[in-house]
């Protein structure tokens, strides 16, 4: 069964310099069918969106948002479930 509603969020990122990002699944494999795009707002200001319009049952469940430059690492743990009626 799919969903029609599907998901979008995103984050914003102060880092110089410009820093690198995957989505993962829980399991640590690289989410799939899942858009994402960087934008830069200002020097060193970054917001990274991601969007699914159509959502599969395996979609939901726990993501990790991994950022990172040379500078650190941070990580953002997500979780996607169906909206109540």
């Amino acid at each position: 069964m799919s969903d029609d509603t599907g998901i979008a969020f995103s984050t914003t990122v102060i880092a110089y310099p410009k820093p690198h990002y995957a989505l993962l699944y829980e399991n640590g494999t690289k989410a799939h069918d899942i858009l994402d795009s960087m934008q830069v707002n200002a020097i060193n200001n970054f917001t990274i969106r991601f969007k699914k319009t159509i959502i599969e049952n395996e979609d939901y469940g726990l993501y990790r948002l991994s950022i990172n430059n040379t500078f650190g690492e941070t990580d953002i743990h997500i979780t996607v479930m169906p909206q109540r009626k």
